[in-house]
């Protein structure tokens, strides 16, 4: 088992600590400071709610970010294949339960 090491990260002005290997260190912190930019400024346009929907809202919006991005590695006869096979299931599910 790799060595853990503990590294301290800030989201919203609050510490928390972290156990990463070594070789996980930097890209840890460097995706804990682009969270925490996003978390920012979600509370920089909404001031008024709270710093857990702020984690939540941002956290949506980084996952929104990867499944575009892996949608765009995505080969075209894919997606198409994936969205023709789900249309063809919903339509056979839609003319069972007549």
């Amino acid at each position: 088992m790799p060595s853990l090491k503990p590294i301290k990260v800030r989201f919203l002005g609050k510490d928390y600590t972290l156990r990463v290997t070594e070789e996980d260190e930097l890209a840890t912190l460097e995706m804990a400071e682009y969270l925490d930019a996003k978390l920012r400024a979600f509370k920089r346009e909404h001031p008024e709610q709270s710093d857990l929907t702020a984690a939540l809202i941002s956290g949506l919006a980084v996952t929104e970010e990867l499944f575009v991005e892996r949608s765009r590695k995505l080969d075209p006869g894919d997606y198409v294949n994936s969205s023709l096979a789900d249309m063809e299931r919903k339509l056979s599910d839609a003319l069972l339960s007549r």
